[in-house]
């Protein structure tokens, strides 16, 4: 039986040659690591089916589709995010995309959905992989410019996981201490790290983004800097509102 075409769009290197490796044997594979590359590289190869991360360099993971589609470059894709969102999703959804998968996930689970993925092209079922609290709470931050590797930041995440396990709970007398158990610290120096990190988030914000998050209103602006409480306990409900329903969501495209 003839290979199948497998067209790999990602710009880690690690990942493409993890992939690679594991998939040789089954596909025929070519591999791009930027945006512009892999339209060309589309178009040529013309593959069967596509992974393709959405973060891609240049020209991202979701325009690539969309030009692919406006040129009449059909196939079928898997896309690779890190951040779940109803925009991104839908956008997803609109383009056919077949198939999410959330960063990290096993390259057995890849092999095995794609071909899930080949098999079932008649009516296709957008399924999403779902990622663990931490994960969640993670991808949001960095959605929100925090920075992992800076000093402050593990107060701000376990506050949102303190907050999303117990939402009626009062910051000074029960969150702040809670939190320093876990990090190492008073409850006024968990405070004062979470304040700079949410001040210096803020500073390096996409106000898109924030907007989604704290904006009052269809198409309000947020203007300034939330406090400790505010930020914490919008976020967590954002969160918990977004687990909730992709619990409760199931998506079809054909």
């Amino acid at each position: 039986m003839e290979k199948k075409r497998l067209l790999i769009a990602d710009a880690s290197e690690e990942f493409r040659m993890a992939l690679q490796e594991y998939l040789q044997d089954t596909y025929v594979i070519c591999s791009c690591r930027e945006g512009n590359e892999t339209l060309q590289v589309l178009e040529s190869f013309k593959p069967d089916v596509m992974i393709v991360n959405v973060m891609l360099p240049g020209v991202d993971g979701v325009t690539v589709l969309q030009r692919a589609e406006a040129r009449g470059l059909h196939t079928t894709v898997m896309a690779i995010i890190r951040f779940q969102s109803d925009y991104l999703l839908d956008a997803l959804e609109r383009l056919n995309v077949g198939y999410v998968m959330t960063k990290p996930c096993e390259i057995s689970a890849i092999a095995a959905r794609l071909e899930d993925m080949l098999a079932e092209k008649q009516e296709e079922i957008v399924e999403i992989t779902q990622p663990d609290m931490h994960t969640l709470v993670d991808n949001t931050l960095r959605e929100l410019s925090f920075q992992p590797a800076s000093h402050g930041y593990p107060p701000v995440r376990e506050a949102l996981l303190e907050v999303i396990c117990h939402p009626n709970q009062q910051v000074t007398k029960t969150l702040y201490p809670a939190v320093g158990k876990i990090c190492g610290g008073t409850d006024k120096q968990v405070e004062h790290a979470i304040r700079r990190m949410i001040k210096k988030a803020w500073m390096y914000r996409n106000q898109e983004v924030w907007n989604r998050y704290f904006g009052v209103g269809s198409g309000a602006a947020v203007t300034e800097c939330p406090t400790n409480k505010e930020f914490l306990f919008t976020v967590a409900a954002h969160i918990i509102t977004e687990v909730k329903t992709r619990s409760s969501r199931t998506r079809r495209i054909g």
